[in-house]
């Protein structure tokens, strides 16, 4: 028996996306209805417990509003770049649930995510997130999310601050990054955001109605690095 969402979604009336974000130490999930936030669960701890939170709270949220996987029109999920092991779980969950229910799979860049916690994009945004010590993951943005510069690896410093394009604000994820970029340059358009899923949804709501998909089989993290480098 057809669910009523399901019903819905084949006649194009609604969008119900599963957003799955695991790059980082925050196991993020969240679903959306054409854009808007239904329900979420959000753990960042220093513990990657992702294996043993990741498909609990999925249930859990689908349980809250009466859906099952078969209702969803999409799972969007947060590629990276970021913790190698998240990704792979995070992509693992995603794909075994949009394989054998046929259902659309969009991909989000981590770093975009991480950029679209900023409250005010008034300009370009700088948007990092740290491999080790002074390297980081990076990519630059425009107010609307258009990417200026590709996901990329670098050494953060001096040097590259007088390198780079201008942008008016810089978001990272984490305290020491944070207190570490604070002490290299003066400037106080610096944010320290968490990665999370409810920022990955009106960016997967446009990919949705833009019919932006992944394929599968193929679709692999962003990893910017080669694994186990």
């Amino acid at each position: 028996m057809v669910s009523l969402y399901q019903f819905l979604i084949n006649f194009n009336k609604v969008s119900l996306i599963l957003n799955i974000e695991t790059s980082s130490k925050n196991c993020s999930v969240s679903i959306s209805q054409n854009g808007s936030l239904l329900s979420n669960f959000d753990n960042e701890e220093e513990k990657f417990r992702h294996s043993e939170l990741l498909t609990g709270s999925i249930k859990n949220l689908l349980d809250q509003n009466n859906l099952s996987v078969k209702d969803l029109s999409a799972v969007a999920i947060g590629i990276g770049p970021g913790s190698f092991t998240g990704l792979r779980i995070g992509f693992s969950v995603a794909k075994g649930i949009c394989f054998p229910n046929n259902t659309k799979l969009i991909g989000v860049s981590s770093l975009k995510i991480l950029a679209n916690s900023v409250n005010k994009k008034d300009g370009n945004i700088l948007s990092l997130i740290n491999d080790k010590r002074e390297t980081f993951y990076y990519s630059v943005y425009d107010k609307s999310l258009n990417e200026i510069h590709p996901p990329a690896i670098k050494i953060i410093d001096n040097n590259f601050f007088q390198s780079i394009n201008h942008f008016s604000t810089i978001v990272v994820n984490d305290e020491l990054s944070f207190e570490y970029l604070k002490s290299i340059i003066p400037s106080e358009n610096i944010e320290k955001n968490t990665i999370s899923s409810i920022r990955m949804i009106d960016i997967s709501y446009k990919s949705y109605q833009a019919k932006k998909f992944e394929e599968i089989a193929y679709f692999e993290p962003l990893y910017v690095k080669k694994p186990y480098v």
